[in-house]
């Protein structure tokens, strides 16, 4: 079963299997990874407190004894170029970070007005202000955060993403709330200490980092000094902005004429009717009002399973390749082990060559839909001065979307009326010739 979250999605069944496994990458464009049969985001592999890689048999029936796993090396072998064409659209050139010099000596915090310290947790993910994320925590120094915010009655700190090749710290993130937090050390053999059920409740900037020194020993959790963000074009209540209303339907609008095109095109995934009734552009101001912050995670949730899909197309084309090579080939048994994996390198040359091109062609899709559903993209939102500024720029991206099904409509209809007229010359010939 779905969770409830994907409901507003039409969406075929293959492509579920991978949704409860992932989030968000946190990279400026989604990697390929062979190892598993699974399309994992980068996190997965960095050891982040809620990634993890599934393994799933390839299972190649008739053409090999046992079934047979692809697994990847440790690190897991990357085959696709990590450098994405498009870094500067979207508001991604316009996100700031913090480079954190783990030889510098630790600070005091200034105590300016409008500040505070808190615990600093670094996530690789742009997190939405009025979600309710749940974090396993296993590292022995989160643990302790988790401890010491429990003790302290503060129950909050700061969760911000990470660049990815530098590991500098974006300016802005959120502030994570703790509702619930559940012990689970017994029934995971201690893998996971807990798990905690949060709010995002403010958007922060990033002041300072406190102890800069732990970032290269570890040793325990960061602190930092932060200062709340409010949108510059808050109004007083009771004094509407009749601009920005006119601005917000002009933005569902386009969303719901989206919505109709995936349609009439019967698109693979894409939102159903049912959503145009929950949609919502207004600022936000709570997990149960979330506003234009909802209308974005529906975005970002329908990116995730358009990139599944794809995925999993790419995941049964390499499966179809590897049992048809197979069938005329054997495999050195003293590379297969006794479970029935082999490791991705140790798969012949001309597989290896097959696998890549297939990667290839899916990485081009991917990238020509432009819609990574971990893109930094998500970043320049979070950091956007005000309601207006995000509004426009997520409208930036529906256009995009919206030029890309005109141009699909086109084809299609281009096509279309190829056939018929191929059918036309083809047909029974003409009593009077």
């Amino acid at each position: 079963a779905l969770p409830t979250a994907f409901l507003g999605f039409r969406c075929s069944r293959a492509s579920h299997e991978c949704a409860r496994h992932s989030r968000s990458p946190s990279k400026a464009m989604l990697l390929l990874y062979t190892c598993v049969g699974h399309t994992l985001p980068p996190r997965a592999l960095r050891g982040a407190a809620h990634g993890a890689a599934y393994a799933r048999p390839l299972d190649l029936g008739a053409a090999y004894a046992r079934p047979l796993v692809l697994r990847a090396a440790q690190p897991p072998l990357l085959l696709l170029d990590e450098e994405s064409g498009d870094i500067n659209d979207g508001g991604i050139s316009s996100v700031n970070w913090v480079t954190v010099d783990a030889s510098g000596p630790d600070v005091e915090p200034t105590e300016e007005e409008g500040t505070s310290v808190m615990p600093l947790f670094p996530l690789g993910a742009a997190y939405l202000p009025h979600t309710t994320p749940v974090l396993n925590i296993f590292e022995p120094r989160y643990r302790a955060m988790y401890n010491d915010i429990l003790f302290n009655g503060a129950r909050r700190f700061m969760v911000t993403n990470v660049e990815p090749e530098t590991g500098a710290l974006a300016e802005v993130g959120v502030v994570f709330y703790l509702d619930e937090l559940k012990e689970v050390s017994e029934q995971t053999q201690d893998r996971v200490k807990y798990i905690g059920q949060h709010r995002v409740i403010n958007r922060v900037r990033l002041r300072r980092v406190l102890n800069p020194s732990v970032v290269a020993t570890r040793d325990t959790y960061l602190k930092a000094e932060v200062e709340v963000l409010s949108d510059s074009d808050q109004q007083e209540e009771g004094k509407p902005d009749e601009g920005l209303a006119a601005e917000e339907a002009a933005a569902e609008e386009l969303f719901v004429s989206l919505v109709d095109a995936q349609k009439s095109l019967g698109e693979e995934p894409r939102f159903t009717d049912a959503v145009k009734g929950s949609l919502s552009f207004a600022r936000g101001t709570s997990p149960s009002d979330r506003g234009l912050w909802g209308t974005i995670g529906l975005w970002q949730q329908f990116l995730e399973q358009r990139t599944q899909v794809l995925g999993q197309k790419m995941q049964r084309e390499i499966q179809s390749g590897v049992a048809s090579y197979l069938s005329d080939n054997s495999l050195r048994e003293d590379l297969v082990n006794a479970r029935g994996e082999i490791r991705l390198q140790d798969l012949p040359p001309e597989l290896i060559a097959e696998i890549e091109a297939i990667q290839r062609r899916y990485r081009g899709e991917v990238d020509a839909l432009d819609g990574e559903p971990g893109s930094l993209r998500f970043q320049a939102l979070l950091q956007s001065d005000s309601h207006r500024q995000r509004l426009a720029l997520f409208c930036t991206w529906l256009r995009k979307e919206q030029k890309r099904l005109a141009t699909r409509k086109s084809l299609q209809s281009l096509f279309s009326s190829g056939d018929a007229k191929g059918e036309g010359e083809g047909g029974a010939p003409d009593d009077k010739s």
